[in-house]
This record gives C-alpha cells, sequence and structure tokens, in this order.
C-alpha cells in the first residue's frame, strides 16, 4: 500500500480552521490524512511547535491563517511568515526539502482553496516520501553510541555521599576547544585555594594521571567529575562512562558538554564527509592510501588504530547521565567558584538536573538595556564588520543579530561588556525545550514592515542553523542531514 502523507496543519480560529469546516460541510473531497491543531492566530505557532510535530510523525507541516492585513491579532500572520522563511532554510540546511513546511493564507469563505491546498501538498509530499524524521532525530544517538566498542553497558549513578577525606575532583576534556580548561585557570588564586582543599585525581591538561590510575580507584570515589566537550569519539565516550561510574557527581562542564556547542555543528554533515574533507579531499593532504581514523594500519610492523569518529556529535548527557550543569562558552570564574562552593560545600545540594546558572535572560543585566526602545523593531539587518555601531545602544535596535533575550545570564563580564552581541553560549532558560527554536522566534518577531519585507530580512540571514543553533544543533530538534546518496550510515 502506497505511503499517505501525515500532515500537521496549524489553522488559525479566525479564517483557515473556517476555511477547513466549511470544505468539510461543503463535502469538497480532499485527503484526510490531516491532522488539525485550531490555534488563536498563526503568530501562535512557534518553531517549537513545527519541529515537535516532525519529530511525532509528520510529513509535512501547514501553517494556514488569514490574509495579510486581515489578521485580528495586526500583525500575528506576519510574525508566523518570518519565523517560516527562517525556519525553511534552517530545516532545508539540515536536509528537510522546503516542500515539507508551509505557510498560508485561507479566509474563511475560501472552503475550496483550502481544500486544493491541502491536496496540492499531499501530492508533493507523496513525491517526496517518508521523512523518517523520528529515526534521524531520536534513534541517531543509539546509533552512534553503538559504534562504542569500549562502551561500559548498565551503569548506574552512584548515590552521592558525603567524603570522610579531602573531596577527590576530576576534570576531563572531551571535544572542545580547551576554552574551560582555561576557565579553571582563570581562577587564578581562586585555584590555589582549590588545590589546598581537594585532590586532584585526573586533569589530563595539567597533571600526568593515566587511565589505570582512574580505573583503579574505588567506584564512587570521585566526589565530582567535571567534564568538558562533546561526545563525538568513541574514546571520549568510554572516559565518560568510566568518569560516571567512578564520580558521584558528574558535571557537564561548558556549553559543548551542555548543548554539543559548535562542535554539534558537525552533524549538518555526515562522518564520512567530516572524515573525506579532513583526511583525503584537501589538496595539502598526501593520504595515497586513504586509511582513516579508526581502520586499523600497519606502521613498523605494529598494528595501530585511532578512535572512531562517531556518527554525531552528543551532549554529554546523551551519554552519561548527568547530575548538574555548568554553562558558558567558558563558563565564567564566579560561577566555576560558585558552583564548587555548592558542590564541595557542607550545605545542602541544589537540585539535581540543575543549571548552576541564573534562569534569567542576559538582556536584564546587559548595560545597554535602557537604551532598548519600548517597541522593538528590525528594519534593516547589520553585521560588525560592516557596520559602525553606537556603543551604548541596544544591539537588537541598531540590527545586528543578539540572542540575549532567549540566553541565561552568568557570562557576566562577557561579549555584551565587550562591545559584541550575545551569541547564545549559556543557552536557553529553563523550561525551553530547544534554544534555536526559541532564539529563531524571538528574533524573527522583532522583524517590521509586511509579509514581503519581513521575508526578505529573513532571507537577508544567511545561515540561520548556524546563528540561532550555534551552540546547541546536537541538542535540538532539528535531525542532522541524510547522505545525499541515501545510502546507510556506518
Amino acid at each position: 500500500m502506497a505511503h499517505e502523507p501525515r500532515i500537521v496543519a496549524f489553522l488559525c480560529d479566525g479564517c483557515a480552521y473556517q476555511a477547513a469546516d466549511r470544505a468539510g460541510q461543503a463535502k469538497l473531497a480532499y485527503p484526510q490524512s490531516l491532522l488539525t491543531v485550531r490555534v488563536m492566530c498563526t503568530g501562535r505557532v512557534e518553531p517549537a511547535f513545527v519541529l515537535q510535530a516532525f519529530r511525532e510523525g509528520a510529513d509535512g507541516v501547514l501553517v494556514a491563517g488569514c490574509h495579510p492585513g486581515d489578521c485580528r491579532y495586526v500583525d500575528g500572520n506576519l510574525r508566523a511568515a518570518a519565523r517560516h522563511a527562517l525556519l525553511a532554510r534552517a530545516l532545508e540546511q539540515a536536509g528537510i526539502e522546503p516542500a515539507r513546511l508551509r505557510i498560508a493564507w485561507a479566509s474563511g469563505n475560501e472552503a475550496a482553496r483550502f481544500a486544493a491546498l491541502v491536496t496540492e501538498m499531499t501530492e508533493a509530499l507523496r513525491a517526496l516520501g517518508p521523512l523518517d524524521y523520528r529515526a534521524r532525530a531520536l534513534d541517531e544517538v543509539e546509533e552512534a553510541i553503538r559504534l562504542a566498542p569500549h562502551r561500559l553497558d548498565g551503569i548506574e549513578a552512584p548515590v552521592p555521599a558525603p567524603s570522610a577525606t579531602r573531596p577527590k575532583v576530576a576534570f576531563y576534556w572531551n571535544a572542545s576547544c580547551g576554552g574551560c580548561e582555561e576557565a579553571v585557570m582563570d581562577l587564578g588564586e581562586g585555584l590555589a585555594g582549590l588545590l589546598q582543599r581537594v585532590d586532584v585525581v585526573l586533569w589530563p591538561v595539567a597533571l600526568d594521571h593515566k587511565r589505570a590510575d582512574v580505573e583503579a580507584l574505588p567506584d564512587g570515589s570521585i566526589d565530582v567529575a567535571f567534564v568538558n566537550g562533546a561526545v563525538r569519539l568513541t574514546e571520549q565516550d568510554a572516559w565518560a562512562q568510566l568518569l560516571r561510574r567512578k564520580a558521584r557527581i558528574v558535571v557537564a562542564f561548558g556549553a559543548c558538554a551542555h548543548l554539543g556547542g559548535v562542535v554539534g555543528l558537525g552533524n549538518l554533515s555526515e562522518r564520512q564527509e567530516l572524515l573525506d574533507a579532513a583526511y583525503r579531499a584537501p589538496a595539502s593532504v598526501s593520504n595515497p592510501e586513504g586509511p582513516l581514523p579508526g581502520e586499523p594500519v600497519q606502521v613498523g610492523g605494529h598494528d595501530l588504530s585511532l578512535p572512531v569518529l562517531l556518527s554525531r556529535a552528543l551532549p554529554l548527557a546523551d551519554a552519561v547521565e548527568v547530575d548538574y550543569t555548568l554553562p558558558g562558552c567558558p563558563p565564567s570564574p564566579p560561577l566555576i567558584e560558585d558552583a564548587l562552593a555548592k558542590l564541595l560545600g557542607v550545605g545542602p545540594l541544589p537540585p539535581r538536573g540543575a543549571v548552576l546558572a541564573p534562569s534569567a535572560s542576559l538582556c536584564e543585566t546587559c548595560p545597554r538595556v535602557g537604551s532598548r526602545p519600548e517597541v522593538l523593531e528590525i528594519s534593516a539587518l547589520r553585521r560588525l564588520a560592516t557596520t559602525a555601531l553606537d556603543p551604548e545602544r541596544c544591539f537588537l535596535a541598531q540590527g545586528l543579530v543578539c540572542l540575549g533575550p532567549g540566553t541565561r545570564q552568568g557570562c557576566q563580564p562577557g561579549c555584551v561588556e565587550a562591545g559584541m552581541p550575545c551569541r547564545g553560549c549559556f543557552g536557553p532558560l529553563d523550561g525551553v525545550r530547544d534554544a534555536g527554536a526559541a532564539m529563531l522566534s524571538a528574533f524573527a518577531s522583532l522583524l517590521a514592515g509586511g509579509e514581503p519585507e519581513r521575508t526578505r530580512l529573513a532571507e537577508e540571514l544567511v545561515d540561520p542553523a548556524g546563528t540561532f543553533w550555534r551552540y546547541s544543533f546536537a541538542a535540538g530538534l532539528l535531525p542532522r542531514r541524510p547522505r545525499p546518496d541515501g545510502k546507510e550510515r556506518a
């Protein structure tokens, strides 16, 4: 039996929903594999709703509302159009065909228009075939870690218990730039005081502990393990598993461990594409036999191999159970000191799963907050490299992309104090499922003008995935891009 495309349709109550209702009353023929979600306005349809619909099995998503100029909420449909323009391009970057997300207008008396719209979209989706979004976005986590030959199964997080001696602390570095290690060094005199209070049992960047030393420790004997970086290699997964077994408390340290970080943008490409780009394609690489990391090679009579690159980068919490998160690229020294005091002090621990940074918008503490207009609109986009900035005026009011409204506090002094817009490295506030989707929605809602003007402004932002999901792509609802040839992943 041929696959019948499943479409989730978000229909505004005043127009498109009425058109669908009248199409039914008039017994107009159109495909019935349509799940309608009645909303007060298309402006209420968040990008996360669309992504969740795909995640739950939709092959396509339709957002339909009043014609521009007819919205009872003035410009709700125009905000929806701007979000659509940005989200559709982000989805295309992730390999989802533009035809799978559509925005359209239909007034309450345009039943025939609505029926034709659904029929046309269904035919387009039928030609594309099933999306299989769930397998790409969710099952890949299991697929990625199945590549790890040293995975330790059945590990349970040890129950926290007070240490009878000096606390034991571990620091480990996975797939990241090393900035989190620098942040620890930036504690300055605080670091000297820390080293007098604790025993550091692992810190590869500074001390010569070996894996065997950690393996010899009793399970649960490390009080706190700070693990920075995403999990991208089999070796990193094995270390994450080992530290989870040995530590009472595991902290996802920094943006890459928290949300995947910039490393997570590698999920926009297949594993083989990344390896080819690094080891085979560049003209400066001499690799005539083409071996890749993870493949055994013989050198001087010895069998050698390097860790295997996983099929995707994982936030630490996708590899092991994480007790606390210390966000940021990198976390600020005051936050690190505060986290150490809370986790190694004598008082009660924070609630398990807490992000150890204020759940409040960065905008509230921005030194430019007083210059933000009461009604903020963006009529032209500007770039730092080509714009003479007002050093005291709100970045958004000047047409720059700033993610401060959707980013949690804790970086100060950070980018905004240095004259740079926020890039979102501290992640979203509590309760936000997808940081990139929330930030895209907030920014698109600020674009000014009619539908053509807002769509044009949205299209000027050339890299929506890399802009709004810069630090959170690996943890977001967007799936990674499939191979162009459709071959099964290794």
